[in-house]
Order: structure tokens, then sequence, then C-alpha cells
């Protein structure tokens, strides 16, 4: 009995704990949060689930010791982090910019240990299904992505393909090629027709609505579209 009664008081101390840190950490979001404020967001929650269950282990001082040093750690942080901006930069990174002028970035990518199937995603996840439709990206420091879509005409009537990659990061991507009845032989022309002779030389192509070719070479020269 007298275990069960511990557990509810530190139970109750965690959540008088947990009140206080999301009034630290601020009203941020989810979504809104950095991958630093998330990762101390977890540990802080180790530390207060550490001192609701192993009671027998970690005495209320010892829990409380922890719970405050590290939200002055954090509160140091975040003053830091607001007054320096070397610091805001190692600690949270900055905005990168992964898409400029419909140019795929791909330093940029590799620095941020992103695939072009990322990129596809979160553009899919913004219902921005082609490339064409970019003008620049921007990767945020909290993992989400903002667009800058282009100004253009609408899409030309008798559109019949939903937009897919071919071609990432040089490989073919027979599924799709299957699923639209397109052969190598049909990308081989049209790599032709751009002046690539291999698809090896090809970072993406992506089949466009009207059944065009959005072609971004590795060299990161200008996309082409045939």
């Amino acid at each position: 009995m007298d275990g069960m009664v511990e557990t509810a008081y530190r139970t109750l101390l965690g959540l008088a704990f947990l009140l206080l840190f999301t009034k630290v950490l601020g009203k941020k979001q989810l979504g809104e949060l950095t991958y630093f404020n998330y990762a101390t967001s977890i540990a802080f929650g180790n530390i207060v689930g550490e001192m609701i269950i192993h009671y027998k282990d970690v005495s209320i001082s010892n829990g409380i010791v922890a719970v405050v040093i590290w939200v002055l750690l954090i509160l140091g942080i975040e003053f830091l982090v607001k007054r320096s901006p070397k610091a805001k930069l190692a600690l949270e990174s900055e905005p990168a910019i992964v898409i400029k002028k419909g140019l795929i970035m791909q330093d940029t990518l590799n620095q941020l240990n992103l695939g072009i199937d990322d990129l596809c995603m979160m553009l899919r996840n913004k219902e921005i299904f082609t490339m064409t439709g970019v003008d620049y990206a921007i990767f945020e420091p909290n993992g989400q992505l903002s667009v800058i879509k282009k100004t253009a005409d609408s899409a030309p009537a008798g559109t019949y393909f939903l937009p897919s990659e071919l071609i990432v990061d040089g490989k073919l991507m027979r599924g799709n090629l299957k699923e639209y009845g397109l052969s190598d032989k049909w990308v081989q022309s049209k790599l032709h027709k751009a002046g690539i002779s291999s698809s090896k030389s090809v970072f993406l192509a992506q089949l466009q609505e009207d059944g065009t070719l959005y072609i971004a070479p590795k060299d990161n020269t200008k996309p082409l579209i045939v």
C-alpha cells in the first residue's frame, strides 16, 4: 500500500514538473518544435518517468534536483539561442534552400541527409506533385518544408499523367515506367533530346502531367523539360 501511495504522489509531482516544463518551452505546437526542442522534451520525460517508476532507486530529492538542473539548463540555452546567432545556428540550425528558382540544390540535400524521395514526399504533402510548379522550397529547422509556387498558367488541357519519378539519382524507376506503359527506350530518347547520354548523369527525371519529362542533371545545371 505504501508503494502505491508513493507512486501516486510521485505521479502528481511528475505531472507538475511536466506542466512547468511546457511553460518553459513555450506554446509551440509539436510541428513547430526544432529537433533540439524535441530531443530535450523526450529527455525531460525520461527523467520524470525514472523518478515516478523507480522510486526505490531514485529519491524524490534527487529527482527534484535533476528536474531543476535540467529546466535551468534549458532556460540558459533558450536565452543563449535568442541572444546569439552563432548559438542558434549551432543548436537549431537554419532554414536551408533545397530548391532555388526551380533548381534542386543537391549538395544541400546531401548535407541535410535528405533523399529526393523525401523531398518529393514533402512536396506532395503540400499538394505539389510536380517540380515545375516550385520556384523555391525551404527546409525549416523543425523539419517542415516551406514552398513558393511558380506563378504559371493552369495545366494544359488533355493532361493524363500523374507526375511520377522515372529516374532517381541515376536509377530508373521501372515500377513507374511499367505503370504508365513507358519503356527504357522512351526515356533514353527523352534524355538524348535533352543532350544527356545516360540516365546515370540524371539526379531526377520526373514525368509531367502532359507527358513531358522534367530533368535535373547531377552537375547542378539548369533543369530541362523535354
